[in-house]
């Protein structure tokens, strides 16, 4: 799966079906982590895909474009902290917990935050400017 299939045939429907039923936790969720994940599909194309590219290549590229992406840098905080519960600094000594997600609660959509991100917010605003990237909506028809 290429970055244009991966948007079209994942992050688009995840987040169409999520303007379908904005009140559905899950849905925004798989849309937040999906999203997310487009960067890195970005960079393995603009990179050509190369079989033998190395971890911190590919992780450098991705965050460069997240980067130049309006609100990207949010949206991987965002992310960061669903995957993975809670987002925590500092050593394991003296460790400084930054955001949880769990405090989303799934019927009350004023707890849909992270660290003051309000995740609705954050998933249309990142969706407005993958629209405005070429790579992702040319025609099937375009090699």
């Amino acid at each position: 799966m290429d970055a244009r299939e991966f948007f079209q045939d994942v992050v688009k429907p995840n987040y169409d079906e999520f303007v379908q039923s904005p009140d559905n936790i899950r849905l925004l969720w798989n849309v937040v982590v999906s999203m997310n994940t487009v960067p890195e599909f970005l960079a393995l194309h603009r990179l050509r895909y190369p079989p033998d590219l190395p971890r911190k290549e590919l992780d450098a590229e991705a965050d460069g474009i997240r980067d130049e992406l309006s609100g990207f840098l949010k949206l991987q905080f965002c992310a960061n902290t669903l995957k993975h519960v809670r987002k925590i600094t500092g050593s394991p000594a003296a460790f400084e917990l930054q955001a949880s997600s769990t405090g989303l609660l799934p019927d009350e959509k004023s707890t849909w935050s992270v660290a003051g991100y309000d995740l609705v917010a954050v998933v249309h605003k990142a969706f407005a400017t993958l629209q405005e990237i070429a790579e992702l909506n040319w025609s099937r028809d375009w090699p």
